[in-house]
């Protein structure tokens, strides 16, 4: 006997004392019963109700320190990129500035070619860089959206 069933014979046991003194006796043990079942019910479902809340209180916890925690991921990786690229951009900046002076007369530069190397170069890795950045995420997003369409299956 489960502890709910207890608890009701109780409560039905000074229900039954009603019940015995109001009732028809042809009624009584059908109005006992039919008492009983619907208390039961009323109270299975606000233990549901109550399970059901906290169960959301608990999943929207967990869904909001999931996020928190990929926010900090993201800006982690969003950091480590952000000054590599940076620090390429700025390379390539300053080649390209020796190059615009060279043409300009104000800076002399032997040779001209090693600088238009270098710019090219480095603007060719932060391009591919970037690419890379890109695609690295549009294959996270592809994946993460086919795993949760698994998940609701």
């Amino acid at each position: 006997m489960s502890e709910l069933d207890k608890v009701l014979d109780k409560v039905m046991e000074i229900k039954a004392e009603l019940i015995q003194e109001s009732a028809p006796d042809a009624d009584k043990e059908e109005l006992i019963a039919a008492l009983r079942d619907k208390k039961k019910q009323s109270i299975i479902l606000e233990i549901r109700e109550e399970y059901k809340k906290e169960l959301i209180r608990e999943a929207k916890k967990e869904v909001n320190e999931e996020a928190n925690r990929q926010k900090i991921e993201d800006l982690r990786n969003l950091m480590w990129s952000g000054f590599f690229l940076a620090f390429l951009v700025g390379l390539a900046v300053n080649q390209v500035t020796d190059i615009i002076g060279y043409y300009k007369g104000t800076v002399a530069v032997d040779e001209i070619w090693p600088t238009v190397a270098w710019s090219v170069a480095l603007c060719g890795v932060c391009i591919v860089a970037y690419i890379y950045n890109f695609l690295v995420k549009a294959i996270s997003l592809i994946n993460n959206s086919k795993n949760k369409k698994k998940g609701t299956k």
